[in-house]
């Protein structure tokens, strides 16, 4: 036998409540609506919520799937997913309902099927992975920035690369091997205490020993990327009620570190937006025009990031999808 498919939308207007719609029954449903032949699910999803309200979605996670009966000896498989609003929330009604409601997510209307409310759940407990998923972003972005940064970088000739220029650091060189050899350091103490490893007992000796391990800009690049990559696994990993663990460095002769996953994460950001930018300001003295590097967070300028995204191998879905505004 086979059924009806009917895709439906978790998401949220701007204040924080969930978007409900009362039908000809007198229930609380969830946007959306059947899929057509040829029709993907998300595209579905994407038609059927701006046909019934005027809004358009993004549409993210599978929630759930199940076969539900409307009403007795009619049924429907329900397919749903996490979105996110895309653009304002100025609903308009179309006659397929009766209402729009917005409930809090812990006060939902009581004739609301149990199957619709369950993937509110599912997606309230994915958006309590809120500062997880950020930091997961900012891991993102960091990977972005640098490898925008290092593509221009690697159109200097040797000179250029390596030539005296005021900064924190004397030369792009010097900054840009900065930059990964203190990554290494802070990647290293956060995959330790994330496995329960002790702390690294000569961290120097592992990561500072030589300043700058990385004479030309291609291999420095490379092995940036690498890191990059560990940085966003590592975040890919994260909870929210995990983010206050204790990581703890020997930086020897009984100086011991203890600061929590957040902070040295956060401590981790800062750092390399900081070199970032004296990198960014030196090219100015080159013949390599600097790069746009605050182009990654905003929704409207994903076409700005296509080529940076594909030599990535990363999707706008991938980064973005799984949140829940």
């Amino acid at each position: 036998m086979t059924y009806p498919v009917s895709v439906k939308g978790v998401f949220c207007a701007p204040d924080g409540r969930v978007v409900l719609l009362l039908n000809e029954r007198g229930e609380w449903e969830l946007p959306g609506g059947r899929i057509e032949d040829g029709e993907s699910p998300q595209a579905c999803l994407v038609r059927e919520v701006e046909e019934e309200l005027g809004v358009r979605l993004r549409v993210g996670s599978l929630l759930d799937s199940y076969l539900f009966e409307v009403v007795p000896g009619k049924r429907v498989f329900i397919v749903t997913y996490a979105c996110q609003l895309e653009g304002g929330f100025v609903p308009v009604l179309s006659h397929e309902h009766q209402e729009v409601g917005l409930f809090a997510p812990h006060a939902l209307p009581e004739r609301l099927p149990q199957g619709y409310r369950a993937s509110i759940e599912a997606a309230l407990r994915q958006d309590g992975r809120r500062l997880s998923r950020h930091l997961l972003s900012e891991a993102y972005n960091n990977g972005w920035a640098n490898h925008r940064l290092l593509r221009a970088c690697a159109q200097l000739s040797q000179d250029d690369f390596t030539a005296p220029r005021s900064g924190f650091f004397p030369s792009i060189k010097a900054t840009l091997n900065h930059i990964l050899t203190v990554d290494w350091f802070y990647i290293d103490a956060l995959e330790r205490e994330a496995r329960g490893a002790p702390p690294h007992p000569d961290y120097y000796s592992a990561f500072f020993a030589q300043p700058e391990p990385f004479d030309d800009c291609a291999s420095l690049w490379q092995a940036q990327r690498a890191s990059d990559q560990r940085l966003i696994a590592y975040c890919k990993a994260l909870q929210d009620e995990q983010l206050g663990r204790i990581v703890t460095i020997d930086r020897g002769d009984g100086d011991i570190q203890r600061d929590s996953r957040q902070r040295l994460l956060a401590h981790l950001f800062e750092h390399q937006i900081h070199h970032r930018g004296q990198v960014h300001a030196m090219l100015s003295s080159t013949p390599v025009k600097p790069p746009q590097l605050d182009e990654f967070f905003a929704s409207g300028e994903a076409p700005l990031r296509v080529r940076d995204f594909a030599e990535l191998g990363w999707s706008e879905d991938e980064i973005w999808s799984p949140n829940l505004t």
